[in-house]
């Protein structure tokens, strides 16, 4: 079965059966394929999935990398990050970038690759992989860290999601004066269907579905400022402000891990599956400055790990995005032959409609381009 199908499939059991059959179905399912990947991985049949190895003409960002563990946010008793979060590399043009404590000694678990560059050859995004799940070891979440003095961050909503209660047009496309070949670097994912949570929305100064208070939200100024906290937080949305997106409650606040990530409540982190099923899942999250905005994905990803990730990769406010295959999708941007292709984050991504954020698209989702 494709991961097109098979989602599309489950919206069509969905609409006959109800969402409970359908979550009963596709959490026996996940849950049957992710025991015979542990009882694989124990016969040594399957090994860790690394992401990505270094390229042999870079090299991992900054000495601390050579001791990731020595200078690496870490966690107190509550779960905030304690001053070493503050400790930083440095990349050749001065962006300040978290060194990412690994969890395993997995060769590269934690080291900062360059990834993504402006025109000018500067980097502009580095990513990395972790495996934060010791029940599968076999799991890596890719985190990609971009700078935002560097980049801006875009939100487009879809010609049918979020669903307003006041249809309106709209084209489900990245604007055109963004829409450039080499300004445009990276697309993702966005949250969940408005029937799985109903969490708000607005657009270009459109509030297509009301807010949900104390659920976590990313806001975007006219100005490219971002922020990312609890609806209700003041300072959160402003005058400024043209768009804003939820998608649950935090996974992590203030620094802290959020105890919901323990609960694993469907209605928590996956509006039909609950919080313990093993799936494709993905994360948005910002540093303590505002600077580095962070994604995450990874495949059999139950919500706790995700978490650990994002908060050792130096996430200070992150949110869960969109969950299961097909529907979590990153692909870098490229223009080295003059016109735009994407790649994605992961070979095991779904191949299928690479090029479905570079077109009009029905689900809502972000997008980044160079400043």
């Amino acid at each position: 079965m494709t991961p097109r199908f098979g989602a599309n499939g489950a919206d069509f059991l969905r609409s006959i059966f109800g969402d409970a059959f359908v979550a009963k179905l596709e959490t026996f399912v996940y849950s049957a394929k992710d025991q015979l990947d542990q009882l694989q991985f124990n016969a040594g049949l399957k090994k860790a999935d690394l992401s990505w190895q270094l390229p042999s003409d870079e090299l991992p960002i900054g000495q601390t990398n050579t001791n990731p563990a020595a200078s690496a946010p870490k966690a107190d008793e509550d779960g905030k990050m304690t001053d070493g979060a503050s400790s930083a590399s440095l990349n050749s043009a001065g962006w300040p970038l978290p060194a990412a404590q690994p969890f395993s000694q997995i060769k590269g678990e934690g080291e900062w690759l360059p990834y993504l560059r402006n025109k000018n050859g500067e980097m502009v995004a580095a990513r990395t992989f972790l495996n934060p799940d010791p029940q599968r070891p076999y799991v890596s979440v890719g985190v990609v860290a971009f700078d935002l003095t560097r980049t801006r961050l875009g939100f487009v909503a879809g010609t049918e999601e979020p669903v307003s209660a006041t249809p309106f047009t709209r084209t489900g496309r990245i604007p055109p004066n963004d829409f450039v070949a080499g300004k445009l670097i990276a697309v993702f994912n966005g949250g969940f269907k408005t029937t799985h949570g109903k969490y708000g929305a607005m657009f270009n100064g459109r509030v297509i579905v009301p807010a949900r208070d104390n659920m976590m939200t990313i806001a975007l100024d006219k100005d490219s400022a971002i922020r990312i906290g609890k609806w209700g937080q003041p300072g959160l949305v402003t005058t400024n402000t043209v768009s804003w997106r939820q998608n649950g409650p935090p996974m992590i606040d203030a620094g802290a891990i959020n105890p919901l990530t323990h609960d694993m409540t469907a209605s928590n982190w996956g509006a039909n599956l609950d919080g313990s099923v093993a799936v494709w899942r993905s994360s948005l999250g910002l540093s303590k400055d505002g600077k580095t905005l962070f994604y995450a994905a990874g495949n059999a990803l139950v919500t706790e790990p995700l978490a650990n990730a994002m908060q050792r990769a130096g996430a200070w406010n992150a949110m869960q995005l969109d969950i299961n295959n097909y529907w979590v999708h990153f692909d870098a941007v490229r223009a080295d032959t003059g016109a735009m292709r994407t790649e994605a984050l992961f070979d095991s991504m779904s191949k299928q409609d690479d090029d479905r954020y570079l077109k009009s698209n029905k689900r809502d989702f972000f997008y980044v381009v160079t400043q």
